[in-house]
């Protein structure tokens, strides 16, 4: 999943929330972030990388990660979840509470009101995530293109994500279809009652 669909998937707290997104900017254990961050903000990361790991290992992921062009398989990952935003964009009527453009509006508002729970590079990027809309890029190709760019301008190695809006456009409907079947099962894994056990989930990039 990526920033729209944690962000839905979080519980609607500001820790919460703000963890669903911190996730992707933090590494270590719940132990080592407990000197920086409040408890239910840790538990907000943890979420946040359950639900990766749920994603990434469900059949219907791994069947669909087949549909990418060969070189882009091992980046899976990203260009998938960033695809399931797409669709989770188009079918907020059916899975979002309110008006999409409330919903991304109200991220902005709940981040700056909380800036001194992010990290400085989140912090950094923060006002040119809000000026470009990043969590409503995805509702067109061109979005999508512009966002595959703009991750891969972060990082070189990721040259090959460049694109790959082409693999979706090219299995459109088996696309649709798997995110269709996937994010309601992804909703209610995110609905378990966490609480306390959800600290014991092993931590990527620990």
């Amino acid at each position: 999943m990526n920033f729209l669909a944690h962000f839905h998937l979080a519980e609607r707290t500001d820790a919460s929330q703000v963890g669903a997104l911190l996730g992707d900017f933090v590494t270590g254990t719940p132990e080592s972030l407990a000197d920086r961050f409040p408890a239910e903000l840790i538990e907000g990361i943890m979420l946040h990388r359950a639900i990766d790991r749920f994603t990434d290992d469900h059949a219907i992921f791994l069947e669909v990660k087949k549909l990418l062009t060969e070189k882009r398989r091992r980046f899976a990952g990203i260009v998938i979840d960033i695809f399931f935003d797409h669709f989770l964009a188009l079918h907020w009527h059916e899975f979002g509470e309110g008006s999409l453009e409330e919903f991304i509006e109200g991220r902005y508002r709940l981040l700056e009101k909380h800036e001194d729970w992010l990290t400085p590079e989140l912090r950094e990027i923060l006002p040119r995530m809000r000026n470009e809309n990043w969590l409503s890029a995805y509702e067109d190709k061109a979005g999508l293109a512009l966002t595959f760019r703009r991750i891969r301008g972060r990082r070189d190695w990721l040259g090959p994500i460049v694109g790959a809006e082409e693999d979706l456009f090219s299995h459109y409907e088996e696309f649709e279809r798997a995110f269709r079947k996937f994010y309601p099962e992804a909703v209610e894994f995110a609905k378990r009652p966490w609480g306390k056990a959800l600290l014991t989930c092993a931590p990527s990039g620990a």
